[in-house]
């Protein structure tokens, strides 16, 4: 397996009336593009990328592992992608148990799209040697820098149309170099620097305590858009539980985002509150608790 150098050319659309017998219909071929979303945004750039590519609607892993066969698209699909928030340094643990299940094959381009809004370090490298460890690769991988969920201040109205115009000018790029299935080379971090972030971080997710205080109206939108399902909507005279020290908590932060009251938190009170303005709590409790499309 090789990857071709990163100087290629972009096409275009328009470019394509110079190439006889091509087609924008023919480049982009049957893809399969699954994510994983917290605060709805690595849901909103899947869903502007598919578009974008005239691809069927995005697959939610969560949504897709409840189904009998979730692997189902990617099987009958020449191209597959991955979208997600970079987390801890590196990709979800739930979209790394879902590709170290996942059949894969030489044959199929796969690509990877992460949402961050800082920086990344080794989340395509984590990525690209799992396909290796079963004889694929990873082939094309970028990032899009969206609002973050880790901070003091709360961003501005205008912070956040600024990063949703920026998102719409990347995800055209992104698109186009799919479609051409075109490959790139990633940069990464010093390994042991890597494992002693992973290490801390890790550590920090299974110890994650959060906390809900009196403003909390019982409204169940915490457990809605939890992607590991890891509330409980309460019974009456009860409250609702947060997940404390568990395995299944992915540490993504939702319930903290999206809760309407602020009532959520934990100890440390570094997050801000911040979802995609576009996306419903409705849109991922849906798709996560369905067949994921």
């Amino acid at each position: 397996m090789s990857r071709s150098d990163k100087s290629g050319v972009l096409l275009s659309k328009n470019l394509l009336t110079f190439i006889p017998f091509v087609s924008w219909e023919i480049l982009v071929h049957d893809i399969a593009i699954y994510y994983f979303s917290a605060t709805g945004n690595s849901l909103a750039v899947a869903q502007s990328l598919a578009a974008s590519l005239e691809a069927p609607a995005p697959i939610s892993i969560p949504g897709s592992l409840i189904s009998g066969d979730p692997y189902s698209a990617a099987a009958h699909a020449k191209t597959v992608g991955f979208v997600f928030p970079v987390q801890r340094a590196t990709i979800p643990e739930m979209l790394r148990g879902f590709i170290e299940a996942m059949p894969v094959s030489a044959q199929k381009y796969y690509f990877a799209i992460a949402t961050y809004s800082l920086f990344g370090r080794n989340e395509f490298w984590d990525i690209d040697e799992l396909l290796r460890q079963k004889g694929a690769m990873l082939n094309y991988a970028a990032g899009v820098r969206m609002m973050g969920n880790v901070g003091l201040a709360h961003p501005s109205k205008a912070t956040i149309n600024r990063r949703q115009e920026q998102m719409r000018a990347r995800i055209s790029d992104i698109a186009l170099s799919v479609s051409y299935k075109q490959e790139n080379y990633f940069p990464r971090a010093n390994r042991l620097l890597d494992k002693a972030v992973r290490r801390f971080t890790e550590s920090r997710r299974r110890n994650l305590v959060f906390r809900i205080d009196k403003h909390c109206r019982h409204c169940g939108i915490c457990a809605q858009v939890c992607p590991a399902q890891n509330i409980q909507l309460p019974e009456k005279g009860q409250e609702v539980l947060a997940p404390i020290r568990s395995d299944r908590c992915m540490a993504c932060l939702a319930c903290i985002h999206w809760c309407p009251a602020g009532a959520i938190g934990t100890p440390t009170h570094l997050h801000t509150r911040y979802h995609h303005p576009t996306v419903l709590p409705e849109q991922l409790h849906s798709m996560n608790t369905k067949d994921g499309s």
